[in-house]
């Protein structure tokens, strides 16, 4: 296993389907665009999804959604956009579904282990057939496995720092830019609710 990949489970917590999709998608995009980890925020991750492709996402691309560069659209889909702000250009890469078939006992056994309705003999032949479909997944080619399409929106700005205002209602200090005015008061989203 090489060293990328082992800090993103390191960082995940576990090794699983979702995180080795983020993984190979954030390499194969890094590597179409000619581009290496991000230090500071010249590279822009865009997620669609908020499974654990996410943290081998920021992982392999070092944006992180402290820096501000790595966004989340929350439309359910294993899809990565990357962006250079360097060089202007960006892809968008997603999983072609075609390409991975799904077993029914893999289904049904997943199901009883997240449901804890799994005997000890089912939990360990859904780990070794868990374990086999990883390896076969790993083998299959980027090409072979990601649509890409160059990214058509904008380019994200760099993120800013504004100045934080405390809730009228609940002391709390709040960006400035989530405070909604309420008898010309200001309230947090929160609090507004």
């Amino acid at each position: 296993m090489n060293k990328d990949l082992k800090k993103c489970i390191e960082y995940h917590g576990h090794k699983c389907m979702g995180l080795l999709m983020g993984y190979k998608a954030a390499k194969y995009a890094l590597k179409l665009l000619k581009e290496r980890k991000d230090i500071d925020e010249d590279i822009v991750a865009i997620v669609e999804n908020s499974s654990c492709f996410v943290d081998a996402v920021s992982v392999i691309t070092g944006c992180t959604f402290g820096k501000g560069n790595l966004i989340f659209k929350d439309f359910g889909k294993m899809a990565l956009s990357v962006i250079s702000r360097k060089t202007g250009k960006g892809i968008r890469v997603y999983l072609d579904h075609n390409k991975i078939k799904r077993d029914p006992r893999d289904i049904e056994l997943m199901n009883k282990v997240l449901n804890g309705s799994a005997t000890k003999k089912e939990k360990s032949e859904f780990e070794k057939r868990k374990n086999q479909r990883e390896k076969e997944f790993m083998k299959i080619k980027d090409e072979d496995l990601f649509i890409v399409k160059d990214y058509d929106g904008e380019i994200p700005p760099k993120a800013r720092i504004y100045p934080n205002v405390i809730c009228s209602k609940c002391g709390e200090s709040v960006m400035e830019t989530k405070i909604k005015y309420i008898d010309l008061k200001p309230v947090c989203l929160e609090c507004a609710r």
